[in-house]
């Protein structure tokens, strides 16, 4: 658990720094609201299109994609 200081700063325990690749002064974070919590995102590692990339892979050129989002 961490305090909040008069500046909005707080300490990330190391554990969760070490799991989610964090390097002090050098890692860019951001942080996202959730619902009622706020989520802390290493944005060197994550990016949300990684699950997308590749799943229609083989099965529709990229005329038929474009056709399908233009109707």
């Amino acid at each position: 658990m961490s305090i909040v200081t008069a500046k909005g700063q707080a300490t990330i325990p190391k554990h969760i720094r070490e799991r989610l690749g964090i390097i002090p002064g050098k890692t860019d974070v951001d942080f996202i609201v959730v619902n009622n919590h706020v989520e802390l995102i290493n944005k060197e590692t994550f990016n949300p299109f990684v699950k997308a990339r590749g799943i229609t892979k083989g099965k529709l050129s990229t005329d038929e994609i474009m056709g399908l989002t233009r109707g």
